[in-house]
């Protein structure tokens, strides 16, 4: 169970929703967060160039603009206790599978994917996922590194989600990174390790899901999440049998307020 009781959140500097995104991704749906980046993190480029001395400032946003925007939510967000199951006998958490592109869902929808805690999304469904939303990455990076340190020894619990708004143009969606792994490579987690924070750390995410569709009861300035899409998270590098992943998540048990089903989606249909 997770512990809110922490001290909150470093305040960090998170990226416009408004900046461009000129990257192009690879749709690879097995997670392979494998490998050091060999991109710079987008927090960490310096500026080019000066701003004319006779350009005009960039307007503030209005009050209708910056309430529309969501914060980050983590583990820290999470209740000690979850809410009851929203159905007895309890009904556990449904999963479809479809054939087909995953950055290519509606606006609003949930990407989840599997994450090590070290800050890296260096290959694979990873290297993709920051190609595609490099200002998400540039939200996760810092929080592994900055909020947390793996090398001071205060790395993000595994077994636990990080939820990022939308923040990179043209791509409206949520990103969910499961972090159920500590490192990447050879030095990654053992398989039942992985499997056992997977579960805890979807239970995590879709309690977030439910704060942030509640937030925005009534308030015509936010968007809620509309839909969940998931990868087959941890077959790739983290070497887990989708099987072993399948079979957790079917035995989570659907809490009041959470979303139901989950959407796996594959490019070969396996």
């Amino acid at each position: 169970m997770y512990n809110n009781k922490t001290p909150p959140m470093t305040s960090y500097s998170a990226p416009k929703p408004d900046s461009p995104n000129n990257q192009t991704h690879n749709d690879t749906f097995t997670d392979d967060p494998e490998g050091p980046d060999k991109t710079p993190c987008p927090l960490q480029s310096k500026a080019q160039g000066k701003r004319p001395l006779s350009a005009s400032p960039a307007p503030l946003p209005s009050k209708r603009q910056a309430s529309s925007l969501h914060k980050p939510l983590s583990y820290k967000d999470v209740p000690q206790a979850l809410p009851m199951p929203s159905s007895h006998p309890p009904t556990q958490l449904s999963l479809t599978h479809h054939t087909g592109a995953l950055f290519t869902a509606p606006p609003q929808t949930l990407l989840l994917h599997a994450c090590n805690t070290q800050g890296t999304w260096g290959a694979g469904i990873a290297l993709a996922f920051k190609q595609a939303y490099p200002k998400a990455y540039a939200i996760y990076h810092a929080y592994c590194t900055v909020e947390h340190s793996f090398k001071a020894g205060n790395s993000v619990p595994v077994g636990t989600a990080l939820l990022i708004p939308p923040v990179d143009k043209g791509t409206p969606h949520w990103i969910g990174c499961l972090f159920t792994s500590r490192r990447y490579g050879k030095g990654r987690d053992g398989v039942e390790s992985i499997v056992r924070s997977t579960g805890t750390a979807v239970e995590g995410v879709l309690e977030l899901v439910r704060a942030v569709n509640e937030g925005v009861v009534g308030d015509r300035d936010k968007e809620g999440i509309a839909g969940v899409r998931m990868c087959r998270i941890n077959s790739g590098k983290f070497g887990v049998e989708w099987k072993r992943t399948e079979e957790v998540l079917r035995g989570i048990v659907v809490r009041e307020g959470w979303v139901g089903g989950v959407e796996v989606w594959d490019q070969e249909g396996v």
